[in-house]
């Protein structure tokens, strides 16, 4: 047999997970001492090592003996462009300050809304770039980033420009997502700001291609579910797709506006109604699930995960990385929904990589090692997948590839 020339060949793992056989018991398409060949930036074939390498030869090979290949992790919720950090605030927590209550007396979102308008795009740059970095060393391949520290036309432009900059720069994939509306800038009411948004912001922003998505606080104190509905109505009239905060801390009705408005995801849902939930599985919505922002608020309170897996949706995983919940690793969100969701190392395995990338619309393009999807995926120095979610994380990511190309190498991000 003649073999077939590939860009690059990795072999001999404890376990490649390709998420690519939704039938076996755990979903996740197991071959064990299996590997992926790679041509063109392109998953060219996930298989045994024995099959792979009878059937290809390779520019480059490397062993993955002690380890397993996963596709890269996909964070489909964060907030990770802005300046500084709210470590104070999180002592008024511990406190008992609840976090509507720091909003409401001109602090959290509105603090750091103050300190991101008076901070250079350089420097927003920079700090995202680092932060990107982070993502990349905790095997995130693919990273949803959103605006809302802005609140007025000129920085929320900026912020959605500093993303387009990262998109550029950075190998990191990242998709970008308007959220103006995420507190009501004091000295104005509700209804005056969502009218800046829908008539001022959105446009601007539909017509320089700035975002794929908007999305929308939709709390009491923040935006209620009528002006929820008419920013995201606007969204969508403009061609962008949709995104909600939703039911995160009382039901607010976000969970049936994402139903109505058929949003790409809805995220939080620690207070959504199971009626609604339900509906998910009719209109398509995918459950974004953020048990490290739960535990960041203290309430002690968490999305019904489980209740959303036996109804059969496809439960996504994100960080929500914030100044108010600093955390960028995927692993750490792993074993935290463990152990506060009781969501089984498949499940979140399928959280953080397939149905994540659902929640933004990329499922085609990566999420599994399906053949003819983008090179994107993690080696981890574990013996079985079982550890995800078992261990917290902690320096067990070993090799990094997007699109083929290294950009970890031995846990560091490759310069």
């Amino acid at each position: 047999m003649v073999k077939k020339q590939v860009d690059v060949l990795i072999l001999n793992s404890n376990e490649t997970i390709t998420i690519d056989s939704p039938d076996t018991e755990t979903g996740l398409g197991i071959i064990d001492n299996g590997g992926v060949a790679i041509n063109k930036g392109k998953i060219t074939l996930a298989a045994s090592t024995d099959l792979l390498e009878r059937k290809f030869r390779a520019r480059r090979t490397m062993d993955a003996e002690d380890q397993i290949i996963l596709p890269g992790f996909v964070d489909p919720h964060t907030h990770l462009i802005f300046a500084g950090a709210r470590e104070a605030e999180f002592q008024l927590r511990i406190a008992g300050a609840s976090y509507m209550d720091v909003l409401r007396k001109g602090g959290g979102i509105i603090e750091t809304v103050n300190r991101t308008r008076q901070t250079s795009s350089e420097s927003l740059f920079q700090s995202g770039k680092q932060r990107l970095d982070k993502c990349l060393e905790s095997g995130s391949t693919t990273v949803e980033i959103k605006s809302g520290y802005g609140l007025r036309d000129d920085d929320e432009l900026r912020i959605l420009r500093t993303i387009q900059r990262l998109q550029k720069y950075h190998p990191c994939r990242t998709v970008s997502t308007f959220m103006g509306a995420h507190a009501v800038p004091p000295g104005e009411t509700s209804s005056e700001y969502v009218l800046s948004v829908i008539d001022e912001m959105l446009p601007q922003i539909a017509r320089a291609g700035l975002a794929e998505f908007c999305d929308v606080f939709c709390e009491q104190g923040a935006f209620d579910s009528a002006e929820s509905a008419r920013i995201l109505g606007k969204a969508r009239e403009l061609g962008l797709k949709l995104k909600i905060h939703a039911d995160q801390f009382t039901e607010s009705g976000g969970a049936e506006i994402a139903n109505k408005l058929h949003a790409t995801s809805a995220d939080h849902l620690v207070h959504s109604p199971t009626r609604q939930l339900e509906k998910m599985a009719e209109t398509k919505v995918v459950p974004v699930v953020l048990p490290s922002s739960s535990l960041s608020v203290l309430t002690g309170e968490n999305a019904d995960a489980r209740s959303m897996l036996t109804l059969g949706l496809p439960v996504a995983l994100g960080t929500d990385f914030s100044p108010s919940n600093w955390m960028l690793g995927q692993l750490t969100v792993a074993a935290l929904a463990s152990r506060q969701l009781r969501m089984k190392a498949s499940e979140i395995i399928r959280g953080i990589t397939i149905n994540a990338a659902r929640a933004l619309g990329l499922e085609k393009r990566v999420g599994s090692l399906h053949v003819g999807k983008d090179a994107d995926l993690v080696t981890l120095r574990v013996p079985s997948h079982k550890w995800i979610g078992y261990t917290y994380g902690e320096r067990i990511v070993d090799n990094v590839l997007i699109g083929g190309e290294w950009v970890v190498r031995d846990g560091k991000r490759i310069p």
